[in-house]
């Protein structure tokens, strides 16, 4: 992590909030609409959903960032990498958890995430829907809500008997030595819960859960975690401890004591 000087990031962290707000206003109607005009980019075989809202808000928050960090990096979901000339790098996913925002289920976001020199340093959870926005940084991590806005931080868990574990989707999102792994883990632990997309990170920064275990992801679903995560006091690393910047097979923890645990069960698992 840099030591960064917050002067030198405090205008991309105002337009980030920004963004979060224009963002919403073409989110939450189009999720509110009796009906969601959608394609599939994955084509046959598998269901990768790309609705109106995801183009049309990564278009606007694309238009703010070059409108007044011209030189900087964005990675995105819809559209092709703007190679920027600066140190600093934008990431964004207009709408993580397309299958909810279609099946008219809350847990969707908006992540942004802004780097570093490829070190994720801000990161943003904007739950539309829910009326809620996660956000961690270099000085800690907040949660704003209705009832205002407040430092969150992770709960200790001694051990993996006492934790609540969160996955979005174990059927789709691995392989059958990855399953087999996290199937171990879920044996072990107090109880789990499903399908909530990046809430379940922000849930562990805010001290409601423990654990999340994941894979199959894309930088830009992941990019926003970490400083979220790491803000509240907790670590999220990749199943053999190193960076989780790149995404795909992916740990969260509230406490950091419960990784050599969770390593040495994830490391089972075989590539396929």
């Amino acid at each position: 992590m840099y030591d960064l000087d917050p002067n030198l990031y405090a205008a991309r962290l105002k337009l980030m909030t920004e963004m979060k707000q224009k963002a919403r206003e073409i989110t939450l109607p189009l999720f509110h609409a009796p009906h969601i005009d959608m394609t599939n980019k994955a084509g046959m075989g598998s269901f990768d959903p790309v609705t109106q809202a995801d183009k049309e808000a990564e278009a606007l928050m694309r238009h703010m960032i070059l409108s007044q960090f011209s030189k900087d990096h964005i990675d995105g979901e819809e559209f092709p990498d703007h190679v920027g000339e600066s140190d600093w790098k934008w990431t964004l996913d207009p709408i993580d958890g397309t299958r909810a925002f279609l099946a008219g289920v809350p847990v969707w976001s908006t992540l942004i995430a802004l780097s570093y020199k490829d070190d994720p340093i801000i990161g943003m959870i904007d739950l539309p829907a829910m009326g809620r926005t996660y956000e961690g940084g270099p000085n800690g991590a907040w949660l704003e809500d209705i009832k205002g806005r407040r430092v969150i931080k992770t709960r200790p868990c001694p051990t993996l008997k006492a934790a609540i574990l969160g996955c979005t989707e174990p059927l789709s999102m691995f392989s059958q030595g990855e399953r087999a792994a996290y199937e171990m883990i879920r044996s072990g632990i107090r109880f789990s819960r499903l399908g909530l997309d990046a809430l379940g990170y922000g849930l562990v920064a805010q001290g409601r859960m423990d654990i999340i275990i994941e894979a199959g992801l894309k930088p830009c679903d992941v990019r926003a975690l970490i400083p979220i995560i790491h803000g509240a006091g907790g670590r999220l690393t990749n199943w053999h401890g190193g960076s989780a910047v790149d995404g795909g097979q992916v740990v969260a923890v509230g406490d950091e004591g419960l990784l050599p645990e969770l390593y040495s069960y994830l490391a089972r698992a075989m590539p396929e």
